[in-house]
């Protein structure tokens, strides 16, 4: 037995031992390759703009499938750098130059490009005000950065309502777009596939893919290259056509949002249409929610007023998973709001702003307000030349900020926001310094209503480290 442990206890040393002294046969021919670390420089600024307002059916409204643009909208940017190219894609129309007006669009898109970055190099939005007898309404943007992932929080395919997704792709190659809409319940529809040329457009009714929804969201991702999107909503009673405006890309998710430039107008005239006729119900302000959470979110959202004489009001409610739902804003005057929205995990929301006018005809109009993007430091955005504009900046933070528009100092209190009304035709610059704050331009014209987000274009360079074997 003993003589047996002996030969276990050998046969494990020399196990051992050719395991720790086994010989090396690895070998290294010259001296280990050093990773070089490159500089990229961050790509090319450019802006794209929607165009005109758009008429499905064409210019007739019997082509089933056919779409035809409606005069011109007017594009107004500026530009720092003498660098700055303009370009009308899909080869139609021209562009004057002009400082700091780039000039009237045709019914093309138009293209702004820079090597700088930032608002303050370049900015650029659009205004049209259509009048025509199947669309009517002020409509406005801001020009966009392409990217290949979009989320859009608004539009309407409910009876009477109608919602087209614009896609736009400027660049030389083409690209392949998946769409996805998001509705109340979480019910969701998808088209993958959608082509996009390049330097060309592409126009999606959003009732082929979830029709018969008041209340939307839609996924935007791209493959190929990077594209603009935007959704055009106009709205029809009867035979009477009632407003219409562009829906711009959503800020992003986050567990807090601000949401400036609910300009309240005509809010007695409105509740009353709309607690006479149940097909009048979108001239009550909304607050609308996607949750892209599995879970169900819990949100507070505060509307506050821009000054003492304004009272706002509070939204305490929640969201199921992977649905979109809307909150009517009800009990507020004739004044000059901002929401404010806190919820359990991060979530995306917009404001339907209604307005009415029962002197004017149509009577109705209404503005999609995306969440604000988180603005530092200055950005810039231009006025277009006509109507009243006027700038909503929020302060969504603890403390109060002091904020220059314009030159002009002006101190924003905590959970707070102010109204500053600007000169039409300007380039306005606001700068927070470290402070966060959110802003959104809010244009009037002729009893019509529309919103510019101000957004800070920047690409963003970067430091890649790069191992040639």
């Amino acid at each position: 037995m003993i003589n047996r442990i002996l030969i276990l206890l050998a046969a494990l040393g020399a196990l051992a031992a050719g395991v720790f002294f086994a010989p090396n046969f690895a070998s290294t021919s010259g001296s280990l390759v050093k990773t070089n670390s490159l500089s990229v420089a961050a790509a090319e600024l450019k802006l794209v703009c929607p165009g005109a307002a758009i008429l499905s059916g064409g210019s007739a409204g019997t082509s089933v499938g056919s779409f035809a643009r409606i005069g011109q909208a007017a594009v107004l940017g500026s530009a720092s750098g003498s660098t700055t190219s303009i370009q009308a894609l899909n080869g139609a129309g021209s562009v004057a130059s002009g400082t700091p007006a780039f000039g009237a669009a045709s019914s093309a898109v138009i293209g702004l490009a820079s090597q700088q970055q930032g608002s303050t190099a370049l900015n650029a939005g659009q205004l049209q005000n259509v009048a025509n007898p199947r669309l009517n309404g002020l409509m406005g943007a801001s020009c966009q950065a392409p990217s290949t992932d979009l989320w859009l929080v608004g539009g309407d395919t409910s009876t009477g309502r109608e919602t087209l997704l614009l896609l736009t792709n400027p660049s030389n190659a083409d690209a392949t777009v998946s769409v996805t809409a998001v509705g109340l319940g979480g019910a969701t529809a998808s088209s993958s596939g959608v082509s996009v040329s390049a330097g060309g457009s592409q126009i999606v009714p959003l009732s082929s893919i979830l029709p018969e929804t008041k209340s939307i969201a839609v996924h935007v991702i791209s493959h190929g290259s990077a594209v603009a999107a935007w959704m055009q909503q106009r709205t029809l009673r009867g035979l009477n056509y009632a407003g219409a405006d562009f829906v711009s890309p959503s800020a992003g998710f986050a567990t807090t949002l601000q949401v400036p430039g609910i300009m309240i107008r005509g809010s007695k005239d409105g509740n009353a249409l709309a607690g006479a006729n149940s097909d009048y119900f979108d001239l009550i302000p909304t607050l609308r929610i996607y949750n892209p959470n599995s879970a169900s979110v819990n949100f507070v959202a505060q509307i506050f007023g821009a000054d003492s004489k304004t009272f706002g009001t509070v939204i305490r409610d929640t969201v199921p998973g992977n649905s979109v739902s809307d909150f009517p804003i009800t009990g507020l005057q004739d004044g000059d709001y901002a929401a404010f929205i806190k919820a359990d995990s991060a979530v995306s929301a917009s404001v339907r702003l209604p307005r009415t006018n029962k002197s004017h005809n149509p009577i109705t109009d209404f503005a999609w307000l995306p969440a604000a993007q988180s603005l530092t430091g200055s950005n810039a955005i231009t006025v277009p030349a006509g109507g009243i504009s006027k700038l909503s900046i929020t302060n969504a933070s603890t403390s109060a900020v002091s904020v220059k528009v314009g030159g002009s100092s002006i101190s924003i209190a905590a959970q707070s926001n102010v109204t500053v009304a600007v000169a039409a035709g300007e380039q306005i610059v606001i700068d927070s310094g470290a402070a966060s704050i959110g802003a959104t331009l809010v244009v009037d014209v002729s009893g019509g209503v529309t919103a510019l987000p101000v957004v800070n274009y920047e690409n963003l360079g970067n430091r890649v480290d790069v191992l040639v074997r």
